[in-house]
């Protein structure tokens, strides 16, 4: 789901900013049947034998490829950002080259709420320059996609920090200042977005792929169908 919005944050070509691409790694899950572990290992609670399903107790691990290279964290699932990496030692070509991925992935961030139509956010950006990996989805209603998924409250202090930046402005991407007026507050587009789906009321087809149902009532593999219909969206 990462990977779908970033395809579409990268085809997004920019002349007034450098905007560099986002990418994730890709990433499996391995399942170790029961009868494939030896004896020695059945009751072994280290490494990958930590973890166990609940209800079959058999191991089941998700791996991904090793990224070499300094290890930076960008934001954070709760509105922290992290401009500057100062224990990274970085030449000024090299802090360079990370505050340019930095406004990438904060802008990156912004555009996941607009992509979504205020649905859902990608955050906890990290990884090795613009390889990423481990990010966190929050959702409106805060169900599923891991138990980092802090739902509205995570949209909101990201939304009450974030400054847009000038690829933000490149994008076309509108303020998200947490300081409006009662009055301004009305003319906010992804507020008003927001606030719409929460109520469910009919959201205009140019602005959001109209829910079919609440998202409470869909099933995982609906909502999963369902983002990859709002990542088609264009600006």
């Amino acid at each position: 789901m990462c990977e779908a919005f970033a395809d579409n944050f990268n085809r997004i070509h920019t002349t007034k900013v450098n905007k560099p691409n986002i990418s994730f790694l890709q990433c499996y899950v391995v399942h170790i049947p029961r009868k494939n572990i030896p004896d020695a290992f059945q009751h072994k609670r280290t490494g990958f034998f930590s973890y166990k399903t609940q209800d079959t107790r058999e191991v089941m691990f998700v791996m991904e490829p090793k990224l070499n290279g300094h290890f930076t964290k960008y934001n954070s699932n709760f509105g922290e950002t992290y401009r500057d990496d100062k224990k990274a030692g970085l030449t000024e070509s090299q802090s360079m080259r990370r505050a340019a991925i930095f406004e990438a992935a904060e802008s990156f961030s912004h555009f996941t709420l607009v992509e979504s139509g205020g649905s859902m956010l990608v955050c906890d950006l990290q990884g090795v320059h613009d390889f990423l990996t481990d990010p966190q989805i929050h959702t409106e209603d805060g169900k599923g996609l891991g138990m980092g998924n802090m739902g509205q409250e995570g949209i909101d202090k990201w939304m009450q920090k974030h400054k847009c930046n000038e690829i933000c402005h490149a994008l076309g991407l509108q303020s998200l200042s947490s300081g409006l007026s009662s009055v301004n507050r009305t003319a906010n587009h992804y507020v008003n977005i927001r606030a719409q789906l929460q109520s469910q009321k009919p959201v205009r087809p140019q602005d959001l792929v109209p829910l079919q149902k609440p998202l409470e009532l869909m099933t995982e593999e609906e909502r999963i169908e369902y983002a990859m219909k709002l990542s088609e969206l264009t600006y």
